[in-house]
């Protein structure tokens, strides 16, 4: 046995065995991509977010950050209408993801989700020595296509809600997780990371359901893919019990700092989300109108499938070949479609017009 063999051998059989999570391609230096992959917006930041930073670096990156990132949970509970202590601050919305494995699973036990969904969770599951109940999500040709979702009531300790689903981008209505929080025993998470371009969210149900936990990022809608900022909603008792899970000083001081300053501007919020949504509406309909099959998004991405003839790997590839960046999924349900994130306008519409010589050549 080699050194490196026996040096592996003290690594727990449950990672040695398991694929770890894969993120979306990322552009090497230098490389020139339309990068459509990863569901990152278009726009900068709050203007007042980049003033909060300069102001912040002067005298306080020596010192460590608020522990529980008090300023910002008071911020997030009075925009949301909820209680300080009702807020949990984690580094990114994974990271809320990883407590609530600490904080409710045991090894071997389960946890639920649709498949497919954030392919996070199994990974997560994995970690724990814990077991998966994927339960297949219907490809829904409307909206009105989940409200009439059967309701699944598996044996599990979790259930991982991605709403609105990634990769599919479909949303699930409320009254529909109540139904979910009704027929399910154990604790339900709607991880909303894309609910910001959607017309409907858990959080009214939070007050009756301390079963309930809502997290939320501010990655997507408010430009802080970098920072790393998410939140966990729940009853305080159960975020009391959460917080001696995370680590000590989770959240950087600059991030509470650019968080606070872009829940401080929702003006600028709502302007660049809405042009978000006018972009999706006007991008799914050149895209049906070319002949694919686009699911109803409720997120910043579509998710579509090209028109008969046409291999969506195929397409893929030929797009990266002229510089655009999307996403696809060699196997499993998805394999058909493409994820495409909705970017700048002018993106979108050079987008189309690869997508146009792409396919005009395959037929």
């Amino acid at each position: 046995m080699s050194h490196v063999d026996k040096a592996l051998g003290f690594v727990r059989p449950a990672v040695r065995k398991m694929d770890g999570y894969v993120p979306g391609l990322q552009p090497k230096p230098g490389q020139h991509l339309v990068k459509l992959n990863t569901n990152e917006n278009p726009f900068p930041p709050s203007p007042r977010v980049l003033a909060a930073l300069r102001d912040a670096t002067e005298g306080t990156m020596r010192l460590y950050p608020s522990p529980a990132a008090d300023a910002l949970r008071e911020r997030a509970a009075a925009l949301y209408g909820i209680g300080p202590s009702q807020v949990l601050c984690g580094n990114g919305s994974d990271e809320i993801l990883s407590m609530l494995m600490r904080t409710f699973v045991n090894e071997r036990d389960a946890i639920a989700y649709f498949s497919p969904s954030y392919s996070l969770y199994p990974v997560l599951a994995s970690l724990a020595n814990a077991r998966t109940a994927a339960i297949p999500l219907p490809r829904p040709d409307k909206d009105a296509d989940m409200a009439g979702l059967a309701v699944p009531s598996p044996k599990a300790r979790i259930f991982f809600l991605s709403s609105p689903n990634s990769p599919y981008g479909v949303g699930f209505p409320t009254a529909w997780v109540a139904r979910l929080l009704e027929r399910f025993s154990g604790i339900v998470v709607a991880d909303e990371a894309y609910v910001d371009f959607a017309a409907e969210s858990s959080l009214p149900l939070l007050a009756g359901s301390p079963r309930l936990i809502v997290v939320r990022t501010l990655s997507k809608a408010y430009s802080l893919a970098g920072m790393r900022v998410g939140f966990a909603f729940a009853h305080d008792a159960i975020i009391r019990e959460m917080m001696k899970t995370k680590d000590s000083y989770n959240v950087s001081g600059l991030a509470q700092v650019a968080a606070c300053a872009a829940l401080d501007d929702q003006g600028y919020f709502r302007k660049t989300r809405d042009a978000i949504l006018d972009t999706r509406t006007r991008f799914t309909a050149s895209l049906v109108e070319r002949g694919f099959r686009v699911l109803p998004s409720r997120a910043n991405f579509i998710f579509a499938v090209p028109p008969a003839g046409i291999e969506a790997g195929r397409l893929y590839e030929g797009l990266l070949g002229r510089g655009f960046l999307v996403r696809h999924w060699k196997t499993g349900p998805v394999s058909d479609g493409l994820r495409i994130s909705i970017g700048a306008d002018s993106d979108m519409d050079a987008l189309l017009g690869a997508i146009g010589e792409e396919c005009h050549g395959s037929q």
